[in-house]
């Protein structure tokens, strides 16, 4: 889907055919950062920092949905939030294990068979 982006000055009204849509990354003034300025920032910030090789915005897209989901938010929840059609999306592609939850799971088997 794809939309047009404009900027109404604050003396003008708002077309009756307006859809609100939310952009991640706003300047302070409201206007939308531009994704190449995002980017250049993230490539910036690798360079500088040898913990962030191979960091990309959208890294924190799959952040974002494995702290949720290790956090106790529900899958069809999160799959709403990122506006993903079919949750196994959700599941497949953007939640990842962490170590916790790996730990949890171990501990959770050993104590099925009776080894704790």
């Amino acid at each position: 889907m794809h939309y047009k982006y404009y900027n109404l000055p604050m003396t003008e009204d708002t077309p009756e055919d307006y859809t609100e849509i939310s952009f991640v990354c706003l300047r302070e003034d409201g206007c939308l950062e531009l994704p190449a300025t995002v980017e250049t920032a993230c490539r910036t910030a690798a360079r500088k920092v040898p913990e962030l090789e191979g960091f990309h915005f959208h890294t924190l897209r799959h952040t974002y949905t494995t702290n949720l989901l290790s956090n106790g938010a529900q899958p069809k929840d999160v799959q709403e939030l990122l506006g993903h059609s079919d949750v196994s999306t959700t599941m497949n592609v953007y939640a990842h294990a962490t170590r916790e939850a790996k730990r949890d799971s171990a501990k959770l088997l050993d104590k099925v068979v009776g080894m704790s």
